[in-house]
């Protein structure tokens, strides 16, 4: 079969193997690089970093942690870059969450700030740890 489409033993030979492909790799340091310069890893999908497809990689390891039992290393590594990378909430009340840690004075923030605390009981006990911890919220 393999002689039907020109490939014989010599030229197998003649070529050189391909490196493998270490693209976790390279999305990690992406990861990282985004982190360290925003404080979390839930950039919005559309978020190119140096050219690579950040907020796309980032959702597809979210929908990949939804159906493991376990977490993969991939993924490990993202919750030691940012515990809270795939919360158990929706991610735009995590982005709103970092607008607000960073921006707490804006009107959006202080808006969004009046909402948590109104509905303080319906908060997953990590958004409340996450809102009395950064200072955002005093109970």
């Amino acid at each position: 079969m393999l002689n039907a489409i020109s490939i014989t033993a010599q030229t197998a030979e003649q070529r050189p193997p391909s490196p493998r492909p270490r693209p976790h790799a390279e999305a990690l340091t992406h990861a990282r690089t985004w982190a360290s310069e925003h404080g979390h890893l839930c950039p919005p999908i559309k978020t190119i970093h140096d050219g690579f497809p950040l907020g796309e990689w980032l959702n597809r390891q979210r929908e990949l942690a939804k159906k493991r039992s376990s977490p993969s290393p991939t993924q490990q590594a993202l919750a030691t870059i940012d515990p809270w990378w795939n919360p158990p909430w929706p991610i735009l009340w995590q982005r709103a969450y970092h607008h607000a840690r960073t921006h707490p004075r804006r009107p959006t923030a202080r808006h969004w700030l009046q909402s948590q605390r109104r509905g303080w009981l319906l908060l997953h006990p990590g958004q409340q740890h996450l809102l009395t911890t950064a200072g955002l919220i005093s109970i």
